[in-house]
């Protein structure tokens, strides 16, 4: 049950995504006038420039607990640019491929039976 939902979750982010990009774009004309707003509202911001900064360092987590997971288990490389680029759909796709991701990793550094 739990990997449909994570495939219905992933596409319905990524279609939420583009309509967000859509009407970011209709709304500011270009990519640079758009992110001269960004630039703009985040040095005017405090809180949002928190909220920006603690979503990049999330980032950084999630991308090198993905190349470790990739790299342990031997698979394909491109997840890590894809979500990278993409965001959480393909992240999500990839835990909906490889549920045993999901689970807890023993002291040992083998996964956890239970």
């Amino acid at each position: 049950m739990r990997r449909p939902l994570l495939y219905v979750v992933a596409a319905l982010f990524f279609a939420y995504e583009q309509y967000a990009f859509y009407t970011w774009m209709q709304a500011h004309g270009t990519a640079s006038a758009g992110l001269a707003h960004a630039m703009s509202a985040l040095r005017s911001d405090p809180m949002l420039f928190m909220a920006w900064n603690d979503m990049g360092v999330f980032t950084v987590i999630v991308l090198i607990w993905l190349a470790r997971d990739l790299r342990a288990n031997g698979r394909s490389m491109l997840w890590w640019p894809a979500t990278l680029i993409f965001g959480c759909p393909p992240l999500l796709v990839y835990l909906a491929r490889n549920p045993e991701a999901l689970r807890p990793v023993a002291k040992g550094g083998g996964t956890a039976t239970t």
